[in-house]
């Protein structure tokens, strides 16, 4: 919903192909329950980010960067104050027969971890190379590896996690309008905990048009989660994941988001996690639009570790935005949020209200 208008760069270079732009966010936040739990209180919050985009699109490789700092303050809890950095870098190759995009971002996070009810911060290292090969006329190979690692600031509760990913698709052009899809992922995950696990994902699907009016990608199959240790506990379970785009009108579209995977919580326990969501926009005009967004979720705490805990939630949310020009959008929202769990501490409703204005030079 805050995706700004084009806007014309502060700085253009050499015919617009090196360009510039600066970007500025202030926001004023009620939110009813910053930690995310059964006992916590609410606090007003005023943040604030400020950053600078680069693009080059220029020769075979197209580059796209950012640096951002985030900085909020909490009226209440001030001890949760926060300055945090955050860069990117893409490189882009979008012609020849070889296509894909070598990525790098580094990002320092503080937030409200539902899954552990508590607030946490970290430093997020990720970095990914995708790449796609038409081998004949109708089948395409898609691979990536990718690396994350994530760094909790107190690890006197918190686990730093690192992960390694490999992934490999057989797209097959069905017809002009979609793609069929066979793939496999192999995931390989460590703690500073010293365990250690394999998540191997076996995925079938669909890529363009799913039905009339509606696009997207949408893809499901079965995964397993091997530890190295032979004490260590397997699992298995369905994967899938997907999103969709439905043109209704015009004036108005609606968006699905589903997932499912296996997850490591910042305790080091396994979770088998289920969420959908979706989106329905409304464009009055040019300047002024209306959003409602639907939400539910499941969270399966597997193991000796998950202690037979099970967790549902269900969040909606409703706003508006309005742009005075591309240098000036406007946006109110509101969103809800209940968690009920067989943990009584992790029972909790949460209600936040937001009202931001964002400008792109």
């Amino acid at each position: 919903v805050m995706t700004c208008a084009p806007a014309s760069a502060l700085v253009s270079i050499d015919d617009g192909k090196n360009q510039f732009f600066v970007n500025a966010t202030v926001s004023y936040t009620w939110d009813s329950n910053v930690f995310a739990n059964s006992t916590s209180g609410g606090d007003s919050i005023y943040a604030a980010s400020l950053g600078m985009d680069f693009r080059r699109h220029a020769g075979m490789i197209g580059i796209n960067g950012s640096a951002f700092v985030d900085a909020s303050n909490f009226v209440t809890n001030s001890g949760e104050n926060f300055q945090n950095p955050r860069f990117e870098l893409e490189l882009t190759k979008q012609n020849g027969r070889t296509t894909g995009s070598l990525t790098a971002a580094v990002s320092r996070q503080s937030k409200a971890d539902a899954l552990v009810n508590v607030r946490n911060e970290s430093w997020n290292y990720n970095a990914g190379l995708n790449l796609k090969y038409p081998v004949i006329e109708r089948y395409t190979l898609s691979g990536g590896i990718g690396f994350g690692y994530l760094d909790y600031l107190d690890n006197r509760l918190f686990v730093d996690l690192t992960t390694y990913t490999a992934s490999i698709d057989l797209f097959y052009i069905y017809n002009t309008e979609r793609d069929l899809i066979a793939g496999y992922r192999i995931r390989y995950g460590e703690t500073s905990a010293d365990s250690a696990y394999y998540d191997h994902a076996f995925t079938v699907g669909v890529s363009g048009k799913i039905l009339p009016k509606v696009g997207g990608t949408l893809r499901a199959g079965y995964q397993f989660h091997i530890p190295t240790q032979a004490n260590g506990e397997s699992f298995s379970a369905i994967t899938a994941s997907g999103q969709a785009k439905w043109t209704i009108t015009k004036k108005m579209n609606a968006a699905l988001q589903i997932s499912k995977d296996f997850t490591t919580t910042s305790t080091n326990t396994t979770v088998d996690s289920t969420s959908m969501s979706s989106d329905f926009q409304y464009g009055m005009n040019s300047k002024t639009a209306f959003f409602v967004g639907l939400g539910y979720g499941i969270n399966d705490f597997l193991g000796l570790p998950g202690d037979n805990r099970i967790d549902y939630n269900f969040t909606w949310s409703v706003g508006a935005h309005y742009t005075f020009s591309s240098y000036l959008k406007l946006a109110l929202d509101y969103s809800y949020l209940r968690n009920w769990s067989t943990v009584s501490f992790s029972n909790f409703t949460r209600n936040s209200v937001n009202l931001m204005a964002t400008s792109t030079f």
